[in-house]
């Protein structure tokens, strides 16, 4: 196995095996920024709402950061560009349309779909972007009354509108729709609308986020979604490092793994410019004390795209498919992994 034991010093490792090179990626998810301009409860940006930094870190990837980490020549041989980001927006980022008409110069039949709250920026900006033929999904969690309670700082009305700009120029628009107890009753109204709107699609999507207290910026409960099973609320706490499960809780593999990005030969690309082979891994970076998170610091090397290129950036994923076939976590299987593409045995 790849890893044989982990103590003071870190992992034990032996050589990797190969899981994909530069050559053969097709697809590339992108966050353009860590910063977001709303507070959903479910995200792991924020304490429940309340804007809790848990490590990571607040930028926007620059025009000319991008085009130093992915050349003409590679963009080239992309089918997809996903930009989506694990803790901000596009709307963020000042340069954004710049950043995706770079990708649209140097490739002309690239996929480039964009996940945003939608909730901010001006008519021009979903004019540019309609124009740079991009496929757009819009996050609109529900209706006028219910839309806000999950995605909060947005309003509904400006998001609505912003679609409206968006279709009227020639984009291509999904309504994308995540169900909670206090608007499933309203998904076929929504679908409706999204018709009349001239949405070409509307998606219902689950994350599991369904059950969360919400607290707003100056830490105050405001409601509760769904039914969470933690119930003492008390007041939001100034620090997640207590949070430190013991090893022994984490000793058995219960899946083998089916990696989805090795499948599609996709990598993503954080704000700061680090390469990582999907947003669930580069979302186990932050800085706590959960195995989780230092399985992931404790094996990426050198992955600054920025620092290194993205050909070196990347060849520490040939680390992840070997840990694979551990017989533990604590032996080296990722927990992530386990978590995200480990299928029932």
């Amino acid at each position: 196995m790849l890893y044989t034991r982990f103590n003071s010093q870190g992992w034990t490792r032996k050589l990797p095996v190969i899981m994909y090179d530069l050559a053969s990626v097709s697809k590339v998810h992108l966050e353009v920024s860590s910063l977001c301009n709303a507070a959903c409860p479910g995200c792991p940006r924020n304490y429940h709402g309340y804007p809790f930094n848990s490590g990571y870190v607040e930028r926007n990837l620059s025009l000319e950061e991008v085009k130093k980490i992915f050349e003409p020549g590679f963009i080239q041989q992309l089918k997809t560009l996903l930009i989506n980001g694990n803790y901000g927006d596009i709307v963020m980022n000042p340069e954004a349309v710049e950043i995706v008409e770079y990708f649209r110069q140097h490739n002309t039949d690239l996929h480039i779909a964009i996940s945003t709250n939608a909730g901010a920026r001006d008519s021009n900006f979903w004019i540019r972007l309609a124009e740079l033929n991009t496929c757009v999904f819009f996050c609109i969690d529900g209706l006028e009354d219910t839309h806000s309670l999950y995605r909060q700082n947005t309003l509904y009305s400006t998001v609505i509108k912003n679609a409206q700009t968006f279709i009227a120029t020639g984009g291509h628009a999904v309504w994308k729709f995540i169900p909670f107890d206090h608007n499933r009753h309203q998904i076929n109204d929504a679908q409706r609308i999204s018709t009349e709107m001239g949405f070409s699609s509307f998606v219902v999507t689950d994350y599991g986020r369904g059950d969360t207290p919400v607290f707003n910026k100056n830490k105050e409960l405001t409601h509760i979604i769904g039914r969470p099973k933690w119930t003492k609320f008390g007041e939001v706490p100034l620090t997640r490092d207590g949070f430190n499960p013991e090893w022994q809780k984490f000793k058995k593999v219960k899946k083998p793994i089916s990696c989805e990005v090795m499948q599609d030969k996709e990598i993503y690309i954080s704000s700061e410019g680090r390469a990582y082979p999907c947003c669930y891994v580069g979302n186990s970076v932050m800085n706590n004390q959960h195995p989780r998170h230092q399985q992931v610091r404790a094996i990426e090397q050198e992955n600054s795209a920025l620092e290194y290129g993205l050909e070196h950036s990347i060849k520490w994923f040939n680390t992840i498919k070997e840990s694979w076939s551990a017989d533990s976590f604590a032996s080296g299987q990722l927990i992530v992994c386990s978590d995200t593409c480990g299928k029932k045995s």
